[in-house]
């Protein structure tokens, strides 16, 4: 490892020497008396050192299938699925860019259901008896599909939901894929009332034993009976119906603020808390083969893990500790005996095959910043209270080897806003603390897993409370004698991005400079072009912003629009855009950039060619994160590698 170490370090060195990187110096003045690690390259934090993720292991654990950044013929990057008999050693890979996949029951096909920029979708099935044949889409049809069901036992159907039809309803269906014939299971009569189905997989075909109804009720299918309420703001998150015993394991908040996992039994109707946690919500579980909780995590600080399971619990013993490492388990075989599961800290990850008989592990591939750790920054949980007493929860990253003191400062603000930030390996922060920035993230109101509370006191309170309680965190930071209140820049993507915009608008004394990457500008212009499959998920955007037909809510979002406030920016703002974003649409960035130029103020644009609500193609992802590098040096002084 020393030697392996050794190899990129001087690498890393040579190219600094040799020119191919012009690296910016710091220029603050807390950062031009302190010795700062190596400075360290985006391909650094953000590839694994054999190109391959997205490990799973087949249904009969007899195969391996993954993910290999590759490159065609032209030179462009892309992302080839490649697989492996663990039996017979044979390899083999298909020529087409895949992003994500799942096993199919034969353990034969693979299937890949990629959502377009344009909220289109389509399916491929990929033979890895025939991975030469020209791959072609299975189903291509002008709508939005998702899979609901792949029924692990009956190979010859999944089952689907899609707006064919209707762009707003979204109807259950059966395909065959060998056929092509759809096969009509549940019509949904009025608009967005069916939340989600519970299927039985064990009836050949799938039937539907269940359906969840305001996203908080449970009823049985074909005779309507209630089986469960989730209560008065209560929602149902996950449920399945476990086949060993009759009951349904649920994901939600049981007449209680923060969401549990939970067990009713369909006999008596009895409820079990089989997880809680008293500070967040339960957040996720895994399940085995019967469909019976195998392990459940939360996230307070850092992850908190529990297992019902012999085998999950002899995989946890052997890959997670709490407060030290986290776990994702990315696939399972029938049996549960294989997995394929990712250990990750603050510093990266490694995949690993894990087989629970034997306890061995394979380490299949490692993110290449494992070997850059000694010079990657610690990532600490932080609490703090906002200015009308809500204790607000986050994490800061500090520069390694220096001291903390009177630091230029990065507030970077998650998406969502329905979503929080999570402990563990982040390149962006780790990117921008190796410039010598501290770097704040905050879970402000209205960010999810601390309960409902938690999450709907940020209701109505766009670039009001929930913008309050970023500044707030700055301030604590500012307190504490971390941050520099002088040079301190907002960046964030999507809600991040918007937050940026009011940042930059609202309170423009507070930002030195901000970075705002596909951010919503008016809201007004959001609500007006709502992506149509977004339907479904409307009443959440409704609680934050209100009604949108409501005359009182449009001046509200008026109030809350950055773009009617850009006479008050002060300080050099970075927009950048993707021309194809259906979420966002270019309009936001390009009206403000427009308005902020006329109105003389300092704004630098970069609008990717055929992006979406995303970072685009490695290549461009490489070139944005170049941009913002270079810009938080000029305006907050941290180093850049130029």
């Amino acid at each position: 490892m020393k030697l392996i170490q050794t190899i990129l370090l001087s690498s890393a060195l040579l190219l600094l020497i040799t020119g191919c990187i012009r690296p910016k110096e710091a220029t603050h003045q807390s950062l031009t008396t302190q010795q700062l690690p190596i400075l360290l390259d985006f391909k650094d934090l953000t590839t694994a050192t054999n190109g391959t993720h997205s490990y799973q292991i087949s249904p009969d654990g007899e195969k391996l299938a993954w993910l290999k950044d590759s490159f065609d013929n032209n030179g462009n990057p892309y992302t080839a699925l490649h697989f492996k008999n663990l039996k017979t050693g044979e390899k083999g890979k298909f020529n087409y860019w895949v992003s994500f996949f799942e096993w199919m029951p034969d353990s034969r096909n693979l299937i890949y259901v990629p959502h377009f920029d344009n909220m289109k979708s389509k399916i491929f099935f990929f033979d890895i008896e025939h991975p030469t044949q020209f791959v072609k889409p299975f189903y291509d049809k002008n709508n939005q599909i998702n899979v609901v069901d792949i029924l692990f036992n009956d190979p010859e159907n999944i089952l689907v939901r899609h707006n064919g039809g209707d762009a707003k309803i979204f109807n259950l269906y059966r395909l065959n894929i060998k056929t092509k014939k759809e096969t009509l299971l549940f019509k949904v009569d009025k608009e967005l009332t069916i939340d989600g189905f519970i299927i039985d997989d064990r009836v050949k075909g799938g039937s539907i034993f269940a359906y969840i109804k305001d996203k908080r009720k449970i009823y049985k299918f074909g005779t309507d009976k209630l089986l469960f309420d989730a209560g008065k703001n209560g929602e149902v998150a996950h449920a399945m119906l476990n086949h060993s015993n009759n009951t349904l394991t649920i994901l939600a908040n049981n007449n209680s603020d923060k969401t549990q996992l939970i067990e009713l039994d369909l006999a008596t109707n009895a409820v079990n808390t089989l997880y809680s946690n008293k500070t967040v919500d339960v957040e996720n579980y895994y399940f085995d083969s019967n469909h019976a909780p195998a392990l459940a995590t939360s996230y307070p600080d850092s992850q908190e893990v529990v297992t019902f399971n012999s085998n999950y619990k002899k995989l946890a013993s052997s890959f997670y500790k709490k407060g030290k490492n986290g776990i994702v388990i990315f696939s399972t075989d029938s049996k549960n005996e294989k997995f394929t599961v990712k250990q990750y800290n603050e510093y990266g990850y490694y995949i690993y095959l894990y087989d629970a008989t034997n306890d061995k592990k394979e380490l299949l591939s490692q993110s290449k910043s494992h070997h850059y750790s000694q010079f990657l920054a610690s990532q600490k949980p932080i609490q703090f209270t906002s200015r009308d007493s809500l204790t607000l929860n986050g994490y800061i990253t500090l520069p390694k080897g220096i001291k903390a003191n009177n630091l230029p400062t990065v507030l970077l603000v998650h998406g969502g806003p329905h979503a929080r930030d999570y402990w563990g390996f982040n390149s962006e922060a780790q990117l921008l603390a190796n410039r010598g920035y501290a770097v704040i993230q905050v879970n402000f109101r209205g960010s999810t897993g601390y309960g409902y509370e938690f999450t709907s006191s940020g209701y109505g309170e766009f670039s009001k409370a929930m913008h309050n309680d970023l500044i707030d965190g700055v301030n604590w930071a500012v307190e504490q004698g971390i941050t520099d209140p002088n040079n301190v820049a907002i960046m964030g993507a999507s809600y991040g991005g918007y937050a940026t915009l009011v940042g930059m608008t609202l309170t423009p004394d507070k930002f030195a400079c901000g970075i705002d990457i596909f951010g919503i500008s008016d809201l007004e212009l959001m609500v007006n072009n709502f992506p149509e499959p977004w339907r479904r998920h409307e009443d959440i955007w409704v609680n934050y912003i209100g009604d949108f037909n409501d005359p009182d809510m449009k001046q509200q979002r008026a109030q809350q629009s950055p773009i009617n406030f850009i006479n008050n920016m002060n300080a050099p703002l970075l927009v950048i855009q993707g021309d194809s974003d259906a979420v966002v649409i270019p309009e936001h960035s390009r009206r403000f950039v427009e308005a902020a130029k006329k109105a003389g103020k300092d704004v630098q644009y970069w609008e990717m060619n055929n992006v979406g609500h995303h970072y685009g193609t490695p290549t461009q992802t490489r070139k944005l994160a170049r941009k913002v590098d270079n810009f938080l040096s000029q305006c907050i002084g941290g180093r850049s590698a130029g």
